[in-house]
């Protein structure tokens, strides 16, 4: 019997995603402390600051990212495929804001070095943070954001926004 209840309380936890991914802070600074969060990820839900109080900025669902706490289709705001970040649910190539290669973030449907926005990163210094660079640089003052934790593409994108760096 209680063998059946912890069996199916499993499945029911796993199917709601009561064991969800551990949140993601962002910070601006290499210091990484607590009071300086400017925005964090926890449960799909990108709020301001570090704690529960925030506004919500976006909902990630997937690969979709909404404007505010909704997951409306009228407030989609933006839908990642195969790493390419597009306006809305648009599946036409001009509406691609931002492309992912290989851990690299780039202005458009485009993988040319001129159109290199950011390079993501782990940080040497600190385990399970990883950082976000200008450009092709990797050198320590050009990191633009520093995320603790382990964020999903479209969590990376959807940070990154709530920041003001996409």
């Amino acid at each position: 019997m209680i063998r059946t209840i912890v069996v199916v309380l499993c499945v029911v936890m796993g199917s709601t995603g009561a064991w969800a991914q551990a949140p993601t802070y962002a910070y601006s600074d290499s210091q990484l402390w607590w009071s300086e969060v400017e925005c964090h990820v926890e449960d799909g839900l990108v709020r301001k600051g570090n704690n529960w109080m925030g506004k919500v900025e976006y909902t990630v669902r997937g690969g979709k990212i909404f404007m505010g706490l909704s997951s409306f289709s009228s407030d989609l705001a933006y839908t990642l495929r195969d790493g390419k970040l597009s306006i809305g649910d648009s599946f036409f190539t001009d509406a691609i804001s931002y492309s992912m290669v290989e851990n690299r973030i780039y202005v458009g449907d485009s993988s040319f070095l001129l159109d290199l926005a950011y390079t993501i990163s782990p940080d040497g210094r600190n385990r399970g943070v990883v950082c976000v660079y200008k450009g092709n640089s990797i050198s320590s003052f050009d990191v633009v954001a520093y995320l603790q934790g382990e964020p999903s593409q479209a969590e990376i994108f959807a940070l990154l926004l709530t920041m003001g760096l996409l």
